[in-house]
């Protein structure tokens, strides 16, 4: 398995927080799905082999070619079907709103195709991007995309933005109450912009962005304990962390963790 980062140029650095790149063939090739976590940031993913497949309860299905993934408030689980070769922009929370027309909320839990989301643009976006030749190149076509959009649209919303960074800053330890007097506005116009600028509540980002650290945390520990995790980082209890767990990853900390997450790893660890 190869994988690539690269960080955004300065002009970019508070909407994108890193390119990526990612490429295996799979030995098996009926290998087991994936699971996703939801992680703030909503990613745009250049699918540059075979087709990753999508598992949920109700259908299974392929994803597009080139697709935007908005925030998410649960886990999804794919699969690829062959050859994996990926180029990915991951924002931060609030920083593909400029990109689009619309509010991030409507894209909540949401995987639609590049050309659904930016139309006509992004499908000669998608062209850029096959015709790049390297990882660098792909990079630099998508800052000169972004920047080109920045400059006709001039889409931004300080208070959201203001708001992900106390939230990140704090762990997702600060309560909506908090955030709404350190940025003097009320708690509702509060939500309605951020829900609009980064898809998600508050409340909920706070919890997935606490949700992360935790995940990140037994990950990284030499000797697992989960009950570090509970008094590190904020939960009231053990059953708290567990009922956050199966929220967002559909599993409890055991069976999570027991199983392979390549594709998981990469991010939650980055």
């Amino acid at each position: 398995m190869e994988y690539r980062e690269r960080q955004p140029s300065c002009r970019l650095a508070g909407h994108i927080k890193r390119f990526w790149s990612l490429a295996y063939d799979p030995v098996d090739k009926a290998a087991e799905p994936e699971t996703v976590l939801p992680d703030g940031c909503p990613e745009i993913v250049f699918n540059l082999s075979d087709r990753f497949r999508r598992i949920d309860s109700e259908a299974n299905e392929i994803q597009p070619a080139t697709l935007f993934a908005g925030q998410m408030s649960r886990s999804i689980a794919i699969q690829p079907t062959g050859t994996v070769r990926l180029f990915g922009v991951r924002f931060h929370p609030a920083g593909a709103f400029p990109l689009g027309g619309f509010s991030m909320h409507e894209l909540t839990d949401q995987i639609i195709g590049i050309d659904c989301a930016l139309g006509r643009e992004g499908l000669e976006l998608e062209a850029r991007i096959w015709e790049a030749k390297n990882f660098e190149q792909r990079s630099v076509a998508f800052e000169t995309f972004f920047l080109e959009r920045l400059a006709e649209r001039r889409r931004n919303d300080a208070i959201s933005n203001h708001a992900v960074g106390l939230i990140v800053g704090s762990g997702g330890l600060i309560s909506v109450s908090h955030l709404s007097e350190s940025l003097g506005v009320s708690e509702r116009r509060l939500e309605r912009r951020f829900k609009a600028c980064v898809g998600l509540s508050p409340k909920t980002l706070a919890r997935i962005v606490r949700f992360q650290g935790v995940v990140r945390k037994i990950q990284s520990a030499a000797t697992p304990n989960m009950l570090d995790a509970v008094h590190e980082l904020g939960y009231f209890d053990q059953s708290h962390l567990i009922r956050d767990f199966r929220e967002f990853s559909g599993d409890t900390p055991l069976g999570y963790f027991e199983k392979t997450h390549n594709i998981s790893d990469i991010f939650t660890a980055s």
